[in-house]
């Protein structure tokens, strides 16, 4: 077979992806591994992301022509030299040495950080020529990009220092050079701007921040580096205690008119960017680090939410709009992690100067994977054009009916399906217009953080305690958090302010106030909401629900959040779907061509005749004390861990089959004098973690 595909990867660091190039160059397949290992923002290696993508395709490794990869905090030659004895120390797991992950007789070639962000967008931005702004917490250091180790061993390599710098070019600080050379320092990238035309990219803006600290400490050295992601990072991990959840941050600040009414706000990032400033004294003193459990706290934390979110929005848009005038460019692209802040990125579009603003689906570090991949392809073949074409974002993996039928019959044993022959686009626009929750599965998977019609959460926008009924129930989240609407491009203008095309639920948009009370469960406390603007052609299927609940309500959107609960990534398969349906409030379940019920705990009556059967695959772990007494209990089964009481184990390991519940409550109520309705509470929670099910 012909080598002909590209590979690009996100490698050895957080948010590991890959994106597979075909021989035109064209996006195959873009997976992030998290979707794979269930572990989100999972790291590391790509052995098990490239098994996918390849299995996905359909194609073996010695159809890779050339894989380009990007490590943000390192040279990843020189680091997998190392690999065989560090594994061998146990050090990294077996994977990092597999043939999936080094690709050996694979050509390699490699890119810095921002330049790989800027490839991410370039060759699919909708216009020809224009800006690319990079924004994140760290990219690769000064040293890397421009090469400035002799080591022999560290292989091809692109960077900025291969391209012209545009008119106007500036390289921040200013003694860049003098404090390298005398202070020994180290810095690294933390915004870019780059201007292109077609393909061709020159440097416009390049600013650095010195490492204080090693990255591969806690947070990545997020703590006290002074790039605009990075400060932002670090208030996250203050609240809570995660560098990741940024988004968090965003979705509480507005709700700091209300939690603390006295602002007092002070300053966390001052302007201009060329010269920006971070109030450290203050973050060092904020109270109540990782303490978002103690409610005293949360007060202070919207604060502190409120007047970052601020700065950033006062920080950026004078850049931007000084940037514009500089350069007279009508386009923008942003990417980096800053660049997921939807209420950053509305004003950018309003108010920024700019005729159009674009930011792809996948802005952040798994987007990285599709740079490195475009970027390989143009290596290829120097004399490619841009596609321009539009970006579909539905790029991972679909469900056959193989797959479907084997995750169906997994839990067949508490679920119930309506005949095929029911529409399930009736069905589900019936369901949502009824006020219940469904999930919704179809197609391939979504890449980037938003579920844009493929898996996603829907449910109505009209009921005022469906925020609070999905943040608890089914998303198992903190209360504050919003929820977009999806809505019918042609219908955008009747209910929110200066709509901007928004199809990737890229922007925030202020809600006419004489709509937001129809449609309360997508307006944020501020007024707002993060729109995904929606045309038939981009989800043909997903549209024509919208247009069913539309017949049925006369609201032209639907509520839509990503299908997964706490602490995990978007569903990826059916398996995965079929398990959050189970383990969630959900109402319903679309899975393709199925409609999905949870079967119901067995009515009294009917539950005497009937003989529970305990799950095979379950274990327990008991902690006892010096005495013998249980101190802890735990079941575990389907990946999960749950605390118990002894009762529930008992009554677990007695559901052998082999005698009905009538005969398993007067054997309890004999032996152990325990009242019949405590052994069907046990009997209905094990039933509801799917440790045990009832035949006739």
């Amino acid at each position: 077979m012909s080598a002909r595909y590209v590979l690009g990867l996100n490698q050895y660091t957080h948010s590991a992806s890959a994106c597979l190039l075909d021989e035109y160059g064209q996006i195959v397949y873009a997976l992030a591994k998290e979707r794979v290992t269930r572990k989100k923002h999972d790291g590391g290696d790509n052995a098990e992301v490239i098994e996918a993508v390849l299995k996905g395709v359909g194609i073996q490794r010695d159809q890779i022509s050339l894989c380009v990869a990007n490590n943000h905090l390192f040279r990843i030659p020189p680091f997998e030299k190392t690999l065989p004895w560090a594994v061998s120390l146990n050090q990294h797991p077996p994977s990092y040495v597999s043939p999936q992950n080094l690709l050996p007789g694979v050509a390699k070639h490699e890119l810095s950080h921002h330049l790989a962000h800027a490839w991410s967008v370039m060759p699919l931005a909708p216009f020809e020529s224009g800006l690319i702004v990079v924004a994140d917490g760290i990219g690769s250091t000064y040293a890397d990009v421009h090469r400035l180790s002799t080591s022999s061993d560290l292989g091809a390599y692109s960077s900025d220092a291969d391209l012209a710098h545009a008119n106007g070019y500036v390289q921040l600080p200013a003694n860049l050079q003098q404090q390298i050379s005398e202070k020994n320092a180290t810095f690294r990238e933390a915004e870019s701007v780059f201007q292109f035309d077609g393909l061709q990219l020159k440097s416009l803006f390049k600013r650095w921040i010195k490492e204080h600290s090693p990255v591969f400490l806690y947070n990545y050295g997020f703590e006290n580096q002074e790039s605009l992601g990075a400060v932002y990072s670090r208030v996250s991990s203050h609240i809570f205690g995660d560098w990741n959840a940024c988004g968090k941050v965003m979705g509480m600040a507005p709700w700091a008119g209300r939690w603390q009414p006295d602002p007092g706000a002070r300053r966390v990032l001052s302007g201009p960017l060329e010269e920006l400033q971070v109030d450290w004294q203050r973050l060092q003193m904020e109270p109540g680090a990782n303490g978002w459990e103690e409610k005293e706290n949360r007060a202070a934390y919207a604060r502190l939410s409120a007047d970052l979110q601020h700065d950033l929005e006062e920080v950026v848009l004078d850049y931007l709009r000084r940037l514009q005038q500089q350069t007279g460019e009508r386009n923008l692209c942003l990417v980096g992690g800053v660049a997921l802040n939807s209420t950053l990125n509305g004003r950018i579009a309003r108010e920024a100067g700019f005729e159009q603003v674009f930011i792809p689906p996948w802005p952040g570090d798994d987007g990285v994977a599709i740079g490195c991949a475009q970027f390989g392809h143009y290596l290829q073949n120097t004399s490619a054009k841009p596609a321009r074409a539009a970006i579909q974002p539905y790029l991972g993996g679909a469900a056959n009916r193989a797959d479907i039928e084997m995750a169906l019959e997994e839990v067949a044993n508490w679920i119930d399906l309506e005949p095929e022959s029911e529409n399930r686009v009736e069905r589900a626009a019936d369901a949502l217009a009824a006020g219940l929750v469904v999930g919704w599965f179809q197609g391939r998977s979504e890449f980037g953080p938003r579920a844009l019609g493929n898996r996603s959460i829907l449910a109505t926008p009209a009921d005022p305690d469906m925020v609070q009924r999905i943040n608890a129930a089914i998303k198992k989240r903190e209360s504050f958090r919003p929820f977009a609407p999806t809505v019918l491009a042609a219908y955008a203008d009747e209910f929110f302010a200066d709509v901007n095309a928004s199809p990737f639920m890229s922007l925030t948009v202020h809600t006419h106030p004489h709509q937001q009370q129809r449609i309360p469960a997508v307006v944020h406390v501020d007024g707002t909401a993060r729109i995904q603007t929606l045309q038939r052609e981009d989800n043909p299927l997903y549209y024509q629900l919208i247009e069913a609940f539309y017949q049925r309500t006369g609201l032209p959107m639907l509520l839509n959040t990503s299908f997964n609960i706490k602490g995990e990534p978007i569903v990826e398969s059916a398996a995965d779907a079929l398990r959050h349906f189970l383990d969630s409030e959900l109402d319903l379940l679309i899975l393709e061509g199925n409609v999905v019920h949870k079967r119901a705990f067995p009515d009294f009556d009917e539950l005497q005749e009937l003989r529970p059967v305990a799950f095979s695959g379950f274990t327990a772990e008991v902690v006892s004390n010096a005495e013998g007494e249980t101190m802890r209990l735990s079941l575990m089964a389907h990946g999960q861990n749950w605390e118990a009481e002894q009762l529930e184990l008992g009554v677990l390991e007695a559901c052998t089959g082999e005698m009905t519940t009538a005969d398993l409550i007067t054997e309890f109520q004999a032996e152990f004098d325990v009242d019949p309705s405590d052994v069907v509470a046990c009997l209905q929670q094990s039933y509801q973690r799917r440790l045990l099910h009832f035949e006739a």
